[in-house]
């Protein structure tokens, strides 16, 4: 059995700052733990300004270590969010019995101070039809400068004639990268049929104005 236990498995980083990340080896042998780095979205940059040390650990079985991250970017670093996704590879010592490799990953926020920018756009909304209900998919993009709560700040509800006939519950993404595009999944499964008005709404924040859009369709 080969196992990886890492904590936090995702942690938000103020720069120019730094956190630990405690990593265990829940296995029975021995084993070389490969730490790496990849950025993730459009700033392909931001891997450069995260440093782990060390960059290699050896665990015994039940051993644990602590690994450091510190992230200093450079002083024309564009503001908001930047995510760093850090890699955990196990590999065997030599002469050890383990075949197997396993893969954790740990994303990293990286906060850089400056103008932040909250733009979130809603794009098209299409139905399909199957089995008596209606799916309904509304995709949104991240256009701003920092991360995107979603989860528990959408709406969606159904109105004809001014009356609201439904309230939806959206699923998908719990949070928005910023660069990063979404779907937002509606389900409706009660018997209006026919021309109805969509209305979804997603709040940005306390004190931040609530982005809406309205969509003519027919379940």
């Amino acid at each position: 059995r080969v196992a990886l236990s890492v904590s936090p498995a995702q942690l938000a980083l103020a720069a120019p700052g730094s956190r630990r990340i405690n990593v265990r080896n829940d296995s029975a042998e021995r084993v070389v733990v490969d730490v790496a780095r990849r950025a993730v979205g459009r700033q392909r940059a931001s891997k450069t300004w995260l440093q782990i040390v060390p960059v290699r650990l050896f665990l015994r079985s039940g051993g644990s270590a602590i690994l450091t991250l510190r992230v200093r970017p450079p002083r024309r670093a564009e503001p908001g969010d930047h995510h760093v996704l850090v890699l955990l590879t196990t590999r065997p010592l030599h002469g050890s019995r383990v075949t197997l490799r396993v893969r954790v990953g740990v994303r990293v926020r990286v906060r850089v101070p400056g103008r932040i920018v909250r733009h979130l756009a809603l794009g098209g909304l299409r139905v399909h039809r199957a089995r008596g209900s209606r799916l309904m998919f509304v995709s949104v993009a991240n256009h701003g400068n920092v991360t995107v709560q979603l989860r528990g700040r959408v709406t969606a509800s159904l109105f004809r004639r001014r009356l609201r006939v439904a309230r939806l519950n959206p699923a998908g993404r719990r949070a928005l990268a910023p660069g990063a595009r979404t779907l937002l999944a509606l389900r409706y499964a009660g018997r209006v049929r026919g021309p109805v008005t969509a209305v979804v709404q997603v709040r940005l924040g306390p004190g931040v104005r609530i982005v809406e859009r309205r969509y003519r369709i027919r379940l």
